[in-house]
C-alpha cells in the first residue's frame, strides 16, 4: 500500500463520506485538506473573500506537499485541489482516486451550500466548471472509481487497486 491515497472530484462526488469508510477500513487516520487550511487559517469563503481563490490554492499546494510525504492516511481533498500544477506534482507516487459522480447527482447534493464557488456561479457555470475539472481529474488520477454504488463496493475497489 502507497504512503498516502488522495480522494479527489467534483464538490459532491461523496470524498468525505468514502473517505471516512476507507479510513476506518484500513485503520488509517482520515484527513480533510480543506478542515487542515481552516485550522489553520480560518474559514475557506472567508479565505476566498479577503485573499482570493489563487492565495487559497497555494494553501493547497503546501498541503499536498506535507501530506504525500507523511504517514501513510486517506486524504479527502477539495473540488479544486488537483487544479495546481505544484498539487499534481507532490502528488505523484501517491493513489489518487478521482471519485466519479455525474454532475446531476453532485449538483443535488451542494446546490443549497455555502461553497463560495456554489454561491457565486449558475448551475450551467457550474456543470461548465465540472467539465473543465472532470479532464483534469481524470489526467491525474491513478485509479477512477465510480462512486455511485454501494460506499463498501467502492471502498473495496479502492484499496483493491491502491496496493
Amino acid at each position: 500500500m502507497k504512503k498516502a491515497i488522495f480522494l479527489c472530484g467534483f464538490m459532491g462526488a461523496g470524498k468525505s463520506t468514502v473517505g471516512r469508510t476507507l479510513a476506518k477500513r484500513l485503520g488509517w487516520s482520515l484527513l480533510d485538506t480543506d478542515e487542515l487550511i481552516e485550522r489553520e487559517h480560518g474559514p475557506i469563503p472567508q479565505i476566498f473573500a479577503e485573499k482570493g481563490e489563487a492565495y487559497f490554492r497555494q494553501l493547497e499546494a503546501q498541503m499536498a506537499q506535507k501530506l504525500s510525504t507523511g504517514h501513510p492516511a486517506v486524504v479527502s481533498t477539495g473540488g479544486g485541489f488537483v487544479l495546481s500544477p505544484a498539487v499534481q506534482e507532490a502528488l505523484k507516487g501517491s493513489c489518487v482516486v478521482y471519485l466519479e459522480v455525474p454532475f446531476e447527482d453532485c449538483y443535488q447534493r451542494i446546490k443549497d451550500s455555502d461553497r463560495p464557488l456554489v454561491q457565486k456561479n449558475s448551475k450551467e457555470q457550474l456543470y461548465e466548471l465540472f467539465q473543465k475539472r472532470d479532464q483534469i481529474y481524470r489526467s491525474v488520477s491513478s485509479l477512477i472509481v465510480s462512486n455511485q454504488g454501494e460506499l463498501s463496493d467502492t471502498v473495496e475497489k479502492i484499496i483493491e487497486q491502491c496496493k
